[in-house]
């Protein structure tokens, strides 16, 4: 934007052309400045309505397109509100509803002054009638910009906000934070740009702000760091209301998530309270997302059962598993000789991630496994112990 107006400022102008310079005058404060401009912007204005009301035929030539170039503009703001230019628009939230509202804040006072400045780039109009529009139309230009970048912004915020299914109160809350610093920032960087555009002096008055923000960021440092997280959780997602997360050594399911903390329900019962902060400085597991939880076991048959038929373990497994609803079986494979048993590996998917489905899922297979080993002899192997015991020969007399 800075480089844009610096743009603008070398086609048309700066006050400070009609103006005294602000460096003549050390004491040349915001007020002074805004009081200067306004008697010389009077006495321009004045001279500018004596030469309309003159009734030369080159002030009526103007009038006349300033008119024609106003109504114009009206007359295409007003084919787009209306619908009479059909735009594609998916919903309140698409770039179709976005164009609407700028378009919807195209203000009359910026179609005038865009009017005058392309008359007086045609015609050539008097000088003093010329300054006043150059004037005016800078400063026109930075409101209306100003308040397009702000619609921009909020309404780049308000789409994800609405689209989000997180908690309401703390979407509307982190949303409203959001539009506050929005507007402050918007509004502060147009007011400056108007200053300096009216001659005032607005080096010391950036140095305070600069020095008064830097005291403000540290002394409430902690407070600003766990705001940002919560619009981090809420722009970002990375979980929701209702969702079930891991964190660290801790899980639980999210109940509320505020401004500066995120209320979590554990496993336990109790109600867990973490800063934002903190807890986006875990590596945060969501299993409200997984699409299949994975498990796995292991068990063991006994050291006598057949080679052959331990050979086919695998295989009389994956039967078994795949027969199970809501399962899908991924392997089984021997894994090592153990202290009383051959240990095999199973390893298969919930198709259904929740916790409780899942374990509901994992007793199914177990019991499952249980009863085809069985009924294809198997046995499953417990610690056991074999004890040998060696005659001892007859003692020599």
């Amino acid at each position: 934007m800075m480089s844009w107006l610096a743009s603008l400022q070398s086609f048309w102008p700066r006050v400070q052309e009609s103006a005294p310079d602000p460096s003549s005058d050390p004491n040349n404060d915001p007020i002074d400045a805004l009081t200067e401009t306004t008697a010389q912007a009077t006495e321009a204005a004045t001279e500018f309505l004596d030469w309309i009301g003159s009734g030369e035929l080159e002030a009526l030539i103007a009038l006349g397109v300033v008119v024609a170039l106003t109504l114009l503009q009206w007359l295409a703001r007003w084919a787009i509100l209306k619908g009479i230019v059909k735009l594609p628009q998916s919903d309140d939230y698409s770039f179709a509803a976005l164009f609407h509202r700028v378009v919807q804040r195209f203000h009359t006072y910026f179609m005038i002054m865009i009017a005058f400045a392309i008359t007086d780039a045609m015609l050539g109009l008097p000088q003093a009638v010329s300054v006043i529009v150059k004037i005016f139309f800078v400063l026109a230009a930075i409101l209306q910009i100003a308040e397009w970048v702000q619609e921009f912004a909020v309404s780049f915020i308000r789409r994800n906000v609405a689209r989000s299914s997180g908690d309401a109160r703390a979407l509307a809350s982190a949303f409203n934070i959001i539009k506050w610093f929005i507007t402050v920032a918007v509004w502060s960087v147009a007011l400056l740009l108007i200053l300096d555009n009216v001659g005032a002096d607005v080096t010391a008055l950036l140095a305070g702000l600069g020095i008064g923000g830097i005291a403000i960021g540290i002394a409430a440092q902690g407070t600003f760091q766990d705001l940002f997280s919560s619009l981090s959780i809420v722009i970002d997602k990375p979980f929701q209301v209702g969702d079930t997360v891991r964190y660290g050594e801790s899980w639980g399911i999210i109940e509320e998530i505020g401004l500066k903390t995120t209320r979590i329900r554990s496993k336990s019962g109790e109600q867990m309270i973490i800063s934002n902060t903190n807890l986006l400085n875990y590596e945060i597991h969501n299993m409200q997302r997984m699409a299949r939880r994975r498990m796995q076991t292991t068990f063991g048959v006994i050291y006598q059962t057949d080679p052959e038929l331990a050979e086919r373990i695998p295989e009389i497994v994956a039967k078994i598993v795949k027969d199970v609803p809501a399962v899908d079986f991924e392997f089984c494979a021997m894994s090592s000789f153990g202290p009383s048993s051959l240990d095999f590996d199973l390893v298969f998917y919930s198709l259904q991630p929740d916790f409780n489905r899942s374990a509901a899922a994992r007793s199914r297979v177990l019991l499952a496994l249980f009863r085809g080993l069985q009924e294809h002899g198997l046995e499953f192997a417990y610690p056991t112990q074999t004890l040998f015991i060696e005659k001892m020969g007859e003692k020599a007399a």
